[in-house]
């Protein structure tokens, strides 16, 4: 396994032992003097020829990632690459200003050059929920770069596509400070679980809650509290997010032959099922699947699983370029 030689002293998010290289990557920001710096962490070894890209998704830091970032860095010949969105984590929220998809995409973007992650179809890209919509604007930029892509918990946009009630009265809640603490952290399990996934009439069904409760506040609250303006940057950037059907099928066109994948729970309060199945619907030839009993943070409700349909999206996206 080959690491940087120098690892900045900053923290590291997930496991140091397997961190090959870690920083912050200035992003250039056209209305402002002062570069956007964004975190990053590269977890297995640094001349891999399998690198997989995670994104993140709504005001969660790369930390959420720790099963899967375990589960690919642990296998011979992986890199993984792991970062806090703007505003989140270790990542500057920026100048003021709206955040867009489109505009996230740019700053992955520019991640990804400054790794020298540029040779095509080199790149396994999975994103959730907001991350999704990210990795949806990141295909339209650099499609050619992708052998596998993973649309997890997510949507494409539409009109009247607007979030759940819970979604939002969780949102409202936390940002104005009405809900604080293991309050607002549990109102975010009420959302990202099915109903009655905690049995809380059991002492096993307590411990488990809590066990969650602390993992969200970890990936959630550390290494510092989001700024109100960065989380209602994160919102407005997934509720104004539309990638057209006419740009779902150019996405589709592009990364051919590559692997596509949507895949949702059926009991997802975040962001309805319906909406990962019109963005499989114009998507042609992409993979759907659709998760009975589960909610929208699957990479926690379904972690071996969703570790299995990965492993094999993986190996069915390599064989797709390996007469090519």
């Amino acid at each position: 396994m080959w690491m940087s030689p120098e690892l900045p002293t900053l923290p590291t998010s997930l496991n140091s032992e397997t961190c090959v290289k870690k920083g912050l990557c200035p992003i250039t920001v056209d209305y402002s003097s002062r570069p956007r710096n964004i975190y990053y962490e590269v977890h297995g070894d640094l001349k891999a020829s399998q690198r997989v890209v995670l994104i993140m998704g709504f005001n969660f830091t790369c930390s959420a990632w720790e099963a899967q970032v375990e589960h690919f860095s642990a296998k011979e010949d992986h890199a993984v690459l792991v970062f806090d969105n703007r505003g989140t984590g270790n990542s500057d929220a920026g100048p003021i200003g709206p955040y867009t998809s489109s505009e996230m995409a740019k700053d992955t973007l520019a991640l990804l050059d400054s790794l020298g992650w540029e040779q095509d179809r080199s790149i396994h890209l999975f994103g959730v929920s907001l991350g999704g919509m990210i990795a949806q604007e990141l295909c339209l930029l650099i499609p050619e770069r992708f052998k596998t892509v993973a649309f997890i918990s997510t949507r494409c946009g539409s009109e009247f596509d607007y979030p759940t009630k819970k979604a939002l009265y969780t949102v409202f809640m936390t940002s104005s400070g009405l809900e604080t603490g293991d309050r607002a952290l549990d109102l975010y399990l009420e959302i990202l679980f099915p109903d009655r996934h905690f049995n809380e009439t059991t002492e096993e069904g307590k411990l488990y809650k809590s066990r969650m409760r602390d993992q969200l506040r970890n990936c959630h609250q550390l290494p510092r509290e989001q700024p109100t303006l960065a989380l209602w940057g994160h919102f407005y950037a997934a509720f104004m997010h539309c990638c057209s059907h006419d740009k779902l099928n150019k996405i589709a066109f592009h990364l051919s032959p590559a692997k596509i994948l949507v895949i949702t729970g059926d009991a997802d309060d975040v962001i309805l099922p319906q909406r990962s199945l019109e963005l499989h619907q114009h998507l042609p030839g992409s993979e759907l699947i659709v998760i009975k009993n589960a909610g929208h943070a699957l990479s926690y409700q379904i972690t071996k699983q969703l570790h299995l349909i990965l492993d094999r999206l993986v190996e069915e996206g390599n064989a797709a370029f390996s007469t090519i």
